[in-house]
């Protein structure tokens, strides 16, 4: 696993993490579920299993940062999902929008190995328009 029991000690506090995981599998659990939301946002544009496999100093802080938060966040939706504190809301909610943002390519993961797509560009096609105007004379 990219992170461990170890490293989610770094975002709470350990006797809190003891109490919402219980025991040490359905921190796995969270784990597993966090990686696996990261990989799907970040696949198509960075090695991400190449990151996925790194360990200790040599992991990027912000993909780190990034699958703890939401690691945690997946703990206390595991135990107590109604007594979540909004602070761990709110930072679950702000990986998603950097997630979201590194996806529609409004930002960037320098430390991970890009995907070569072929040609300079994106990998998506981009689709849509202007806003509808009203050209109603009322």
């Amino acid at each position: 696993m990219y992170i461990t029991y170890e490293d989610l000690k770094t975002g709470i506090n350990e006797e809190t993490l003891a109490v919402i995981t219980r025991n040490q599998n359905n921190a796995a659990q969270a784990i597993r579920e966090a990686e696996a939301e990261v990989r799907t946002y970040l696949c198509v544009r960075y090695d991400i299993d190449a990151e996925l496999r790194r360990t200790g100093d040599s992991r990027d802080a912000t993909v780190f940062r990034l699958v703890r938060d939401i690691a945690l966040y997946r703990c206390y939706a595991i135990s107590n999902p109604t007594s979540m504190p909004e602070i761990r809301r709110q930072n679950y909610e702000d990986a998603l929008k950097l997630l979201r943002d590194i996806q529609g390519e409004r930002a960037s993961l320098s430390g991970l190995t890009r995907l070569d797509s072929g040609s300079q560009g994106s990998n998506y096609v981009k689709y849509g328009g202007n806003t509808k105007r009203k050209n109603k004379w009322v």
